[in-house]
């Protein structure tokens, strides 16, 4: 699977609402340290979407510096020709900002689009197509995919957790998300977004024209 990245335009976005988390909740009061994920597939070559400034890296970074920048993020060349969304998913980080849990100080991610199929989240690039280098965030966290009109979230049994609003996921087990919801990788301050959906009705009504009826989500973890 080869990743590509690219980065467009959006539209400024509005600053983000306060969005708090109960504390018996909160990804902050876990470990950072990382639980290690084992994959079956074979071994691929990415280009990485990191969604924090790497100064002097050797890999593609998609953050921009400019306000109002939007990265992309293609998990598979061949995904993206196979796509049946009919609308665009954006990530847009909603977190303070704060570092002290963590001992050193990072810069707040971009908004990103999912333009892929299917996309993991993670900290460590070898693991991950959408990189968060923070330690609260595991190695292989989790795992999104668009299918049909919905966005799946799987978590990766990460050490602190995926969380859609304030509901720590099970491992393995697919959650659907809809437009205006939280999700937070780990890290209420650093790894949390707003998700938004963007209508695409050109691909709307091209859908409409040849499916009769939408499918139901799965209910098992084959993300």
């Amino acid at each position: 699977m080869e990743a590509l990245t690219k980065s467009i335009y959006l539209t400024k976005i509005p600053k983000s609402q306060t969005y708090s988390i109960s504390s018996s909740k909160s990804p902050l009061s876990l470990h950072s340290k990382t639980t290690s994920v084992t994959f079956n597939s074979s071994t691929h070559h990415f280009h990485k979407c990191f969604l924090f400034h790497q100064p002097g890296g050797g890999v593609i970074n998609p953050i921009a510096k400019e306000k109002g920048k939007l990265g992309a993020i293609h998990a598979s060349e061949a995904a993206t020709t196979v796509t049946d969304a009919t609308g665009r998913w954006i990530l847009e980080p909603i977190g303070d900002g704060d570092t002290r849990h963590i001992g050193y100080k990072v810069a707040m991610p971009g908004a990103y689009e999912i333009t892929s199929n299917e996309v993991t989240v993670g900290r460590v690039p070898e693991k991950a197509d959408l990189v968060i280098q923070v330690a609260t965030v595991s190695g292989a966290h989790a795992r999104i995919r668009k299918k049909e009109d919905n966005l799946l979230v799987m978590d990766l049994d990460s050490t602190n957790g995926t969380y859609v609003n304030e509901k720590r996921l099970k491992p393995g087990v697919v959650t659907s998300v809809s437009p205006g919801s939280f999700i937070t990788f780990g890290d209420t301050n650093l790894a949390m977004f707003r998700v938004s959906k963007i209508k695409d009705e050109k691909a709307a009504d091209t859908t409409g024209e040849t499916e009769g009826e939408t499918e139901g989500e799965s209910d098992n973890g084959d993300i």
